[in-house]
């Protein structure tokens, strides 16, 4: 019978341990315990801890989305990074500088989101706002939002496929009115919101389970810089629209020229 020496118990002891417990990058902090839904709200129905990750769950009945959220505390300017698994036929995001709607429904969240929708790669990553203006830009998009709230693409980046059922690191970056994505270190919007009216500076962040076929999404290593809150806004001087820039698609639209 085979007999592990004690180094070697000592070894496995600590390789399980950073297997589990991984550090915060410089500067960031954990949001997400991995043992419980300690510092988060929403409803056990669809929420819960499994393996260590903050876990979604939805049956393919539900009729609007539901949310859990983030509730020691808003963001203003920031930095977040989560390593994120969903279902291939799974839709999810990454909600931020989000308001909570319970008058709009039960755990309700409106505001940005970065979207996690592995089956449409111009979509997964995107940057969207849920129950408001709804698309702002797809993946491979770099766009100026104008003051009365039209997003204009005044440029591309390269678009890629990220795959449902593996894990993959998004990264979100806001400051001022500048937001930007990732995925797997791939850029996937750059936008600048000049809209005063439409846009929000600061809120809560909080992940969904989303309408459609039966999902499951997952995140884990939930890690959340705080910027400075004095970060200057970007201007029309600083972010123009060329003549030549197309209007952001809307669901079910076409694309116009300026």
């Amino acid at each position: 019978m085979f007999r592990p020496t004690l180094p070697l118990l000592f070894l496995c002891f600590a390789l399980c341990l950073s297997a589990e417990e991984v550090q915060p990058p410089e500067g960031f902090k954990a949001i997400f315990n991995g043992k419980d839904l300690s510092g988060w709200s929403g409803s056990n129905k669809y929420w819960s801890v499994e393996d260590g990750c903050l876990t979604g769950v939805a049956d393919g009945t539900l009729d609007y989305n539901r949310f859990i959220t983030w509730k020691e505390g808003k963001v203003k300017n920031f930095e977040l990074r989560v390593k994120v698994k969903v279902t291939p036929d799974g839709n999810s995001g990454l909600q931020y500088r989000g308001q909570e709607r319970p008058d709009l429904g039960e755990w309700v969240v409106t505001g940005y989101q970065c979207d996690v929708v592995p089956k449409r790669a111009d979509y997964n990553g995107m940057l969207y706002e849920e129950r408001g203006r709804r698309i702002l830009a797809h993946t491979g998009e770099k766009v100026v939002i104008d003051p009365q709230g039209q997003p204009w693409v005044v440029g591309k980046m390269p678009v890629q496929e990220f795959p449902g059922d593996q894990w993959h690191d998004y990264r979100v970056l806001v400051e001022g009115n500048h937001h930007r994505h990732w995925i797997d270190g791939v850029q996937t919007v750059d936008v600048v919101d000049l809209d005063e009216k439409g846009r929000a500076l600061e809120g809560v962040i909080a992940v969904q389970v989303h309408v459609g076929p039966a999902m499951k999404i997952q995140y884990r290593d939930f890690f959340l810089k705080d910027l400075p809150d004095d970060l200057p806004l970007l201007t029309a001087q600083q972010a123009s629209i060329s003549s030549d820039a197309v209007k952001v698609v809307p669901q079910g639209g076409k694309p116009k020229k300026k």
